[in-house]
């Protein structure tokens, strides 16, 4: 679908078709944006500015999406404590206004395009943003976001905290940034937190400059590692950190988010449950003589990362760990070594208690998350920090017993003067590798099998 705008000799902005104009926009997305425009030059405008604010469009939108992007820029650096100000935001100055004209491309109604017109649009567009951020029951930053999230990110500042290779020493570097604009290609640009603080206080804007440093105060209010680099005055200059210093950032980032401060930490971190060393407790991983009663599976403790069985090396890096985070196998895990060790132990005396295997009812239940021997309150300490899982012939075994299709042939005998249905013979097969097992078993009595 080819778009254009053209301008009414009212001041109305109108899209229409046109065959000249490139590039294509998207069928859905065409339609949508003749609407808008009917409804409203604002309603049109908003629209330039949300899911559209990066699609690549003809040239006339991109104009007007332009003065879109200036004003919610405008929106977002009142911070967001400055809703009271959006009813008052003033639009560029007459000169910026008039390099905004004079920028503009060739498209119908161009001789009704002027500074006043740019005016009356940014009122326009103020009233209807105004409006909306007021009914909006989450309130005005929860508005910009579902115009798009970009809007709801511009202006805030970010704790960002990512990894040095090269200190071995301060492995971890931290900086504070906040987000002035976005780019033409709708990207965040960060600068330091250090550029803001200078730029409104030369400007003498110490309003925007409170409403700026605002999350940060609340923050300080809830992490003590806020606190003392808002205090030192760290927090306004890259640093370079320790293990320890990272990992008190990280433990206390939900809190600097709870007030308001955008965090952007390490990917593993986001996925330390997955990544982080567990003692691992397989069960059966060699074959039973039998199940019953008088089977016994092995039951074997470890440490492992991510499934895979710790190197002795491994393990004593691991355990004597101080940091609360490890470098292990080229990734930063997170590691808790009283809660590990504690973990470690209670399993590691379980094992004592069964060294010539463990009988298939507890192998059960501990597959199933009971606790054999241990408090309840210890056993939850050790939750997050061990895992239980059937061995390979225990899992093949349990997953026979699911799947009877996967059992071999079985046939009954030449006594059955009768051909079996499919189920019967999932039927009769399950109860003969049950049979084997020593294991009591149980069909419906609808199978026929009576």
């Amino acid at each position: 679908m080819r778009l254009n705008t053209l301008i009414t000799p009212t001041g109305r902005l109108r899209v229409e078709e046109s065959a000249e104009s490139l590039p294509d926009i998207d069928d859905s997305t065409g339609p949508r944006m003749v609407e808008a425009f009917s409804e409203s030059n604002a309603a049109g405008l908003v629209l330039l500015a949300s899911h559209e604010l990066d699609e690549s469009l003809p040239a006339g939108l991109v104009f007007w999406r332009g003065l879109s992007r200036r004003f919610f820029q405008a929106v977002c650096q009142q911070g967001e404590s400055g809703f009271k100000n959006w009813k008052a935001l003033l639009p560029p100055s007459d000169a910026e206004l008039e390099q905004f004209v004079s920028d503009a491309p060739p498209m119908r109604g161009l001789e009704y395009l002027n500074v006043v017109l740019i005016r009356a649009l940014w009122s326009e567009l103020r009233g209807l943003v105004v409006a909306c951020a007021a009914k909006h029951p989450a309130g005005p930053a929860a508005y910009l976001a579902t115009v798009n999230p970009l809007w709801h990110l511009l202006g805030r500042v970010t704790f960002h905290l990512a990894e040095n290779k090269r200190d071995p020493a301060r492995p971890f570097a931290f900086l504070a940034t906040y987000t002035h604009q976005l780019s033409r290609q709708s990207r965040l640009q960060h600068l330091p937190l250090a550029e803001a603080v200078k730029t409104y206080a030369g400007a003498k804007d110490l309003s925007k400059l409170e409403s700026l440093l605002e999350p940060v105060r609340r923050a300080a209010g809830q992490s003590g590692l806020v606190r003392e680099l808002l205090d030192s005055k760290a927090l306004f200059s890259p640093q370079g950190w320790t293990i320890r210093q990272a990992h008190r950032f990280l433990t206390e980032s939900p809190r600097m988010e709870e007030a308001g401060v955008v965090v952007r930490v390490p990917d593993w971190w986001a996925a330390r449950r997955q990544a982080r060393p567990q003692v691992q407790v397989r069960i059966g991983s060699q074959p039973a003589s039998a199940i019953g009663q008088e089977g016994l599976l092995d039951f074997d403790v470890g440490l492992a990362l991510e499934g895979e069985p710790l190197t002795d090396d491994e393990r004593r890096h691991l355990l004597a760990a101080a940091e609360g985070l490890v470098l292990l196998r080229g990734k930063w895990v997170e590691v808790d070594r009283g809660q590990l060790q504690q973990a470690l132990d209670h399993w590691k005396s379980l094992e004592r208690q069964h060294a010539n295997g463990i009988n298939f009812i507890d192998g059960m239940r501990l597959l199933a998350g009971a606790n054999l021997g241990a408090g309840d309150s210890e056993d939850q300490e050790s939750a997050g920090w061990s895992r239980v899982m059937a061995g390979d012939w225990l899992q093949a075994t349990l997953e026979r017993m699911r799947r009877p299709e996967t059992i071999g042939a079985f046939q009954p005998g030449q006594d059955l003067s009768a051909t079996l249905r499919h189920y019967q013979a999932d039927g009769v097969r399950w109860l003969w590798f049950m049979t084997e097992l020593g294991l009591g078993a149980c069909l419906a009595d609808d199978m026929g099998l009576g």
